[in-house]
């Protein structure tokens, strides 16, 4: 086989793993989806109950629950276009996962990262590894918040102190999380 046989044969390879990696995560965001719609529905006929007789002491109505809204980390964000990444990024915690998506209601891993650095005017694909390949590789232990952390098929942004946001799947969604390894691209 010529270089160019071997270069053709390996993009093949990967694009027919990456093409599994996305029909799973299609088939799970499927099977997802009913639970949580069917979930919402029982919710909402357990609330509607029958209305209160003469006879019985009307109920008194229990003031709406709101959704508990994760804590924020005690991370300071940077100043400057960095500091625009983390603090739109953070601004997203709680959102949900959903594979393809960039936003507004829900992102997956690389539509969190690319939205958020549109908001510093810096265009990223919208593909976890075509981010990587764009960035300047930071050598462990000089991340900085803002910098873009690589794993193989996901990515996230760095956030300082051993933590990073991330849209990270289908029951988490986005979430600040304890870094799990991976390398750090920058692209302020």
């Amino acid at each position: 086989m010529t270089t160019a046989d071997e270069v053709a044969a390996l993009q093949a390879h990967v694009l027919a793993d990456e093409e599994a990696r996305i029909a799973a995560l299609e088939k799970a965001d499927r099977a997802y989806r009913p639970i949580h719609l069917s979930s919402r529905d029982t919710a909402s006929r357990v609330v509607s109950s029958p209305p209160a007789t003469a006879s019985k002491p009307p109920v008194k109505k229990q003031p709406p629950t709101t959704t508990k809204q994760p804590k924020q980390p005690s991370v300071a964000p940077p100043s400057g276009a960095a500091g625009t990444v983390v603090s739109w990024a953070l601004g997203q915690v709680g959102k949900p996962y959903r594979y393809a998506a960039s936003g507004p209601n829900a992102f997956d891993c690389s539509g969190l990262v690319m939205a958020a650095y549109a908001r510093v005017g810096v265009k990223l694909p919208h593909q976890s590894e075509q981010i990587a390949a764009r960035g300047r590789k930071v050598p462990s232990g000089q991340w900085r918040a803002g910098d873009v952390i690589h794993m193989p098929g996901h990515v996230a942004i760095y956030i300082g102190n051993g933590k990073m946001v991330e849209a990270a799947n289908p029951q988490a969604g986005v979430r600040v999380a304890p870094v799990r390894g991976g390398t750090a691209y920058r692209f302020l």
